[in-house]
């Protein structure tokens, strides 16, 4: 028995993409991110791309494990600091500072707002961050590679954890056609990655718990 939704959200999808295509896709997929300055060696945190299969677009967002793994981190370090937190709205400990640009001769307008300084405040983000700290050496987690597709009404959405490395369009290519035989039942995550764990053991051995953590873009 169809979907109603799932078929509705296809046939919208497909209507958007005929409409709004034009030239994004002349290289079989669509690009979102620069990659002239990443080494050959970098280890890759996340990216993004998209491609056509049966005429809708297929938008894949991607982590890797080590990026989830430090999702965790900060999801517990942020929980573990929690109660210094307000949770009323604290006029005090967002209190801002209005910046204005000069529109014209003699109007300003308000161009961007500066948080001040507040004590309670540096509290809280010293506490999540020297958790992190904490985390980052004794953290235990286990990261299995994962999927979840949706159809919506412009695309079809992939949001995927898999323990590959993207570093130009070469390797993004190849996560674009694993997304693809994926969805074409072609082959799965337990085909492509029989027994995969990423863990506390892979996070000390890239050495993220003492040098500087640094996610680039993709």
């Amino acid at each position: 028995m169809k979907n109603r939704k799932f078929e509705r959200n296809r046939r919208l999808a497909k209507q958007y993409h005929r409409n709004q295509h034009h030239n994004q896709f002349e290289k079989g997929i669509l690009v979102y991110h620069d990659y002239s300055e990443r080494e050959p060696n970098e280890l890759s945190w996340w990216d993004d791309v998209a491609f056509i299969l049966g005429k809708v677009r297929v938008v894949v967002t991607w982590r890797h494990p080590r990026c989830v793994y430090w999702d965790k981190i900060e999801d517990a370090a942020l929980e573990a600091a929690h109660h210094l937190y307000p949770h009323s709205e604290d006029d005090k400990f967002f209190q801002t500072e209005k910046n204005h640009k000069k529109v014209g001769r003699s109007r300003k307008k308000v161009h961007y707002h500066v948080l001040l300084p507040n004590e309670e405040r540096r509290k809280w983000g010293d506490a999540v961050e020297a958790e992190k700290i904490r985390l980052r050496k004794e953290a235990d987690f286990i990261i299995t590679p994962s999927i979840k597709v949706e159809m919506l009404t412009h695309y079809r959405y992939v949001s995927i954890v898999a323990p590959i490395e993207i570093r130009n369009v070469e390797e993004l290519r190849q996560l674009a056609d694993l997304v693809r035989r994926i969805l074409n039942r072609e082959t799965t995550l337990e085909t492509e990655f029989p027994d995969y764990a990423y863990g506390k053991t892979q996070w000390l051995a890239e050495g993220w718990s003492e040098q500087s953590l640094y996610k680039s873009s993709h």
